[in-house]
């Protein structure tokens, strides 16, 4: 027989999914109350993470007329078990920490990391980097002793991290989810801090050398920052690097940090963007981790998972295919890490998943760049759709197999630093200890309240169940009403079916084509548009501060398409004001100008270069709209076919596309690309729905629409229903089942 309490453990563990089990038995519920949390906007008016009372979902037919778009929960039907979510313990992240008071040092752990209950996020999980990354103040490693294949000068104590204040800051944070779990009487294995690191390079020694940088006198230099193509790790160093990342696990296991839950191969193996880094191909990382990274971490760390790839999900599916054919690397590895910055890609998630579905696909970085840090004013609605497009994302990533989500930075300054290669970022916590912005030193941005949606409700172990919406069954193709203020213009494939490639004169110039502003077309009659009512959403050269390259992007019209009495950054310095020449081959735009922005003459250009341009990621290529010096008549990257309408004066008539003339090659030797914003193909309304490990469901929904949503919301084993409403940018998490469910 078993011994007295030998039983008690398995009780404990079986406990909560018998509850589940018995509820699953009971008969069906006459009604059950549902509480549910709003962050909302209605113009400057703010809702954030505001319980609402609660509705009650009675049986089918009872409670009258219904509408007829629905949400359907389906509990029955359960998919991947949630991991996590967090965010990024970044040395610029702990340097804006350790610049707080005690008192806010400990607002801000609370803040994130906090039992929700007592209004914290409830994070319980941790990205941290492997020595630096661009956000630090400057390269750093823990062993620069070259040749040092056996690390003897590795620096056991990574002291560099204590005084940075990572070290602090992480012992910090798992103290706070330690103690919700205490309060909630779970054990550690249930709930407790998942920390994942991650490399971007290892000491430059290590790697090949690059050729035709600073530094190289003929044969090449090997550098932190830089990678050789198309793999940077000396395969002389391979099982150096792999020790490395062993002894640096256990040195920060000494501190008491973790035990790690993962540790990823490399970020971003397909980018170097100037930064630390180091490039991989898909073959060469397996055969690194199936030869040096997976056998060393067997034997030193061997319930640390590896995670391979950690980079924008437009690759993942090539990746994951190349990992999982080598049979010792997909032994050795537990998943696939995504990034947000190359698009949603949905299909692609869902292909990676189909290629070995007992594999996890794990969202490791997310956050928003360009334009550095954004607050609330002057623009609540520009500050409003980040936190909405991080959302969809993070919802998405749900739908599609994703068992956790990492944020980027947990907090940075108020310029979204520090950053050693002015890689600038915004984060859900700015800090403000200068009072440059005249209020709270720890400010909240609008992304804070749309993670508490998912963070404050997920408990690890709970499972994804079917949703069904029919709000909006197929994606929607960017429209007018799409485009905002701060478009970056690019030249994509030229689509015939388009709302967004068309643009017209302004309806107040005169008959030729000199000072005239280009209008996006439809902007002007597009209620979620920007420059609705205002004549529309003009072409720009971008002079504000945050345009530190030259970005044309779109913004609401100048008043009567006049500099006169214009904002000085938004066509009051002629910069919305274009004189069109007809040339050999199609039209040179030049910018109006005043003669200081630019100093001279200059013209809108067809630029190939790295996303981050255009507001996607930089590891990632795109032909931009730029303005450069106007060069010779008929030059291919300054000469546009301005077609639709005819050419001349003709344009004045109607709207016309602006594509690339003859002799014009964008990336990957593309040509006849068309003008458009950067836009994002999104959903505009979705949900995605989890069991908890006590049987409560949790169901989030989002509206990024304009236009409020009406629909049923479905318990659908219990055959419950209420009628409920999502109002215009808005996103709700509805609670309810589970031990405390009561009943109506």
């Amino acid at each position: 027989p078993a011994p007295p309490g030998a039983l008690m453990p398995i009780i404990a563990i079986m406990a909560p999914r018998l509850a589940v089990l018995l509820a699953a038995l009971a008969p069906p519920a006459a009604a059950m109350k549902v509480e549910w949390t709003q962050t909302a906007r209605a113009g400057e008016t703010l809702t954030l993470l505001q319980d609402k009372p609660p509705l009650t979902l009675r049986k089918a037919g009872e409670a009258g007329p219904m509408p007829p778009a629905v949400i359907s929960v389906d509990r029955g039907t359960q998919h991947q078990e949630f991991a996590g979510f967090g965010g990024a313990f970044t040395e610029a992240s702990a340097i804006n920490w350790r610049k707080l008071s005690d008192e806010d040092q400990a607002a801000l752990i609370h803040l994130y990391f906090g039992d929700p209950a007592d209004g914290g996020l409830g994070y319980t999980m941790g990205r941290v980097p492997i020595n630096s990354c661009d956000f630090s103040p400057a390269t750093y490693t823990f062993d620069d002793t070259e040749g040092d294949v056996e690390l003897d000068h590795f620096d056991n104590s990574v002291q560099h991290d204590v005084d940075n204040g990572m070290i602090p800051m992480l012992l910090a944070a798992q103290a706070a989810v330690a103690k919700r779990a205490a309060k909630l009487k779970l054990e550690p294995d249930a709930l407790h801090l998942k920390l994942l690191a991650s490399p971007w390079s290892p000491p430059a020694w290590m790697k090949l050398p690059v050729f035709g940088v600073q530094g190289d006198t003929g044969n090449g230099v090997r550098l932190a920052t830089a990678s050789a193509r198309p793999n940077g790790l000396d395969p002389a160093f391979a099982p150096t690097w792999a020790k490395y990342l062993s002894k640096w696990l256990s040195a920060y296991n000494a501190h008491g940090v973790g035990p790690f839950w993962a540790v990823t191969v490399q970020n971003e193996p397909e980018a170097a963007a100037g930064w630390e880094a180091m490039l991989y191909s898909a073959d060469y990382e397996a055969t690194f981790v199936a030869e040096h990274l997976g056998p060393t971490l067997e034997k030193d760390h061997p319930l640390v998972k590896i995670i391979g790839f950690d980079h924008n999900k437009d690759h993942v599916v090539e990746w994951a295919q190349a990992l999982y054919s080598n049979p010792k690397t997909k032994a050795y590895l537990a998943g696939v890490g995504v990034h947000w910055y190359g698009g949603l890609n949905t299909q692609n998630l869902q292909s990676t998943h189909d290629l070995a579905p007992e594999k996890m696909i794990l969202a490791t970085e997310a956050c928003n760049c360009v334009g550095n840090v954004v607050f609330s004013s002057p623009n609540v609605a520009a500050w409003w759709r980040r936190a909405e497009r991080l959302a969809i994302d993070i919802l998405e990533d749900f739908r599609f197999w994703s068992v956790g989500w990492i944020d980027w930075n947990l907090i940075l300054d108020v310029t979204g630093g520090p950053n050693h290669l002015k890689n600038l970022c915004d984060a859900n916590v700015i800090q403000d200890t200068e009072k440059k912005m005249g209020g709270d030193t720890l400010i909240k941005q609008a992304s804070f309240y749309y993670m508490g949606h998912f963070s404050r409700h997920l408990l690890p172990g709970a499972r994804r169940v079917d949703v069904r919406q029919t709000i909006q069954t197929e994606v929607p193709p960017p429209a007018p009403s799409d485009v905002k203020n701060g478009a970056a213009l690019l030249f994509a494939p030229c689509d015939g079916n388009s709302q967004v490639q068309k643009f017209s004169l302004d309806k107040g110039g005169d008959s030729n084509l000199q000072g005239r502003s280009l209008v996006a077309s439809g902007t002007d009659l597009a209620p979620g548009s920007d420059g609705f009512n205002v004549g529309g959403e003009c072409v720009e050269f971008c002079i504000s501060g945050e345009c530190w390259f030259p970005k044309v992007q779109l913004w609401a019209c100048a008043p009567g398409y006049h500099a006169d009495g214009a904002d000085p950054t938004h066509g009051g310095k002629h910069n919305q004001q274009w004189d069109i020449t007809m040339v050999k081959g199609g039209a040179q735009l030049r910018l109006v100008g005043d003669g200081t922005t630019p100093a001279e003459p200059s013209c809108l250009t067809a630029v190939n270069t790295a996303g981050w341009a255009v507001d996607l990621d930089a590891g990632v290529q795109a032909t931009a709209a730029q303005l450069q010096p106007c060069k010779d008549q008929g030059e291919p990257s300054q000469t546009f076919v301005l077609g639709g309408s005819g050419e001349g004066s003709g344009l004045a008539d109607g709207s016309f596309y602006i594509s690339t003339a003859a002799g014009f090659s964008g990336v990957d030797g593309k040509a006849d690309l068309c003008m458009q914003p950067q836009l994002e193909k999104l959903p505009h309304v979705d949900a995605v729905a989890f069991e908890n490990p006590d049987g409560s469901l949790v169901l989030i929904a989002i509206n990024t629409n304009d236009e409020a949503a009406n629909f049923t919301l479905i318990d659908q084993p219990r055959e419950l229903e209420a009628a409920h409403m999502l109002p215009p940018h808005s996103i709700h998490t509805y609670r309810w089942g589970g031990p405390s469910a009561e009943k109506g």
